[in-house]
């Protein structure tokens, strides 16, 4: 966009904005959730699958330490770029990054105590396959713990940045953003885990909150973090400027003090090989 529309779509600034925006503020604590979920031990061996930028490859080295290992993947090497150009810390167990998609896995089979995939099976052309992948990294019984975000109604932030994208692009486009929410059915979640050969499954909905502190003009930059941002740099001035007053008055019920405010809601399964 033109410097007085406030916001800036181009192709080099979508990792940018994934870190500066997102990543502290929401996929850090849905990290933390998930790995929460897991029962993690010091020594294991860690399959971070779509690692992205590394947040939940890092967490989780941290919390096994020194002498287990961990290995993430992911299909982006920018994302993967990105990943590794961030420092580890020295208690912390190495990581190696993995250029590979979902399936097949780029991996060793039977080598994992864990696999962890964070809003990424979604993505996945053949969840059942990637799903399968992961069953054969996993040692027999090995943990799996998926998280995939659940109905976009029920993510309030997400659904006003689509509302205001249908009030000005054309729908196609616009509804590029519910990708991270089309497989929102824990039920679904659950038999399609099964069904890949994985026992003992457990599906809980949770909440956390996603907070901008610095208001609206922040909380837009979540759109440059997006697959929409190439497209939306494309568009005439005015249909720019036309999204910037939709995203605002979309926003605008969320904004509290000055901070714009929202629960985010995921299914996290576990379950064992």
């Amino acid at each position: 966009m033109s410097e007085n529309t406030g916001f800036q779509f181009t192709d080099d600034a979508v990792p940018r904005a994934y870190e500066e925006v997102l990543v502290h503020r929401m996929f850090e604590p849905w990290a933390v959730l998930l790995l929460d979920a897991c029962d993690l031990r010091p020594d294991a061996v860690v399959l971070d699958v779509a690692t992205g930028p590394g947040t939940v490859a890092r967490l989780a080295a941290r919390r096994i330490g020194r002498g287990g290992r961990v290995v993430a993947t992911d299909i982006s090497r920018p994302m993967l770029d990105a990943a590794k150009s961030k420092p580890s810390s020295s208690d912390s167990a190495p990581i190696a990054y993995v250029e590979s998609p979902a399936a097949p896995l780029r991996v060793e089979t039977a080598a994992f105590d864990f696999a962890v995939c964070q809003q990424g099976l979604q993505f996945f052309p053949d969840r059942s396959a990637a799903l399968g992948e992961m069953r054969r990294a996993l040692k027999p019984g090995g943990q799996l713990a998926i998280a995939a975000w659940s109905h976009i109604e029920d993510n309030a932030f997400y659904a006003a940045l689509h509302a205001a994208l249908r009030e000005s692009v054309s729908r196609d486009l616009a509804d590029r953003l519910l990708a991270p929410f089309n497989w929102p059915d824990a039920q679904v979640l659950k038999n399609t885990i099964e069904a890949a050969g994985f026992h003992q499954t457990q599906v809980r909905s949770k909440a956390l909150p996603l907070i901008f502190e610095s208001g609206i003009a922040q909380a837009a930059r979540a759109l440059e973090a997006t697959p929409l941002a190439p497209s939306l740099a494309t568009l005439p001035e005015g249909t720019q400027l036309k999204l910037k007053a939709a995203i605002g008055a979309n926003l605008a019920p969320l904004l509290r003090d000055g901070k714009v405010s929202a629960n985010m809601t995921s299914n996290i399964a576990v379950a064992r090989t």
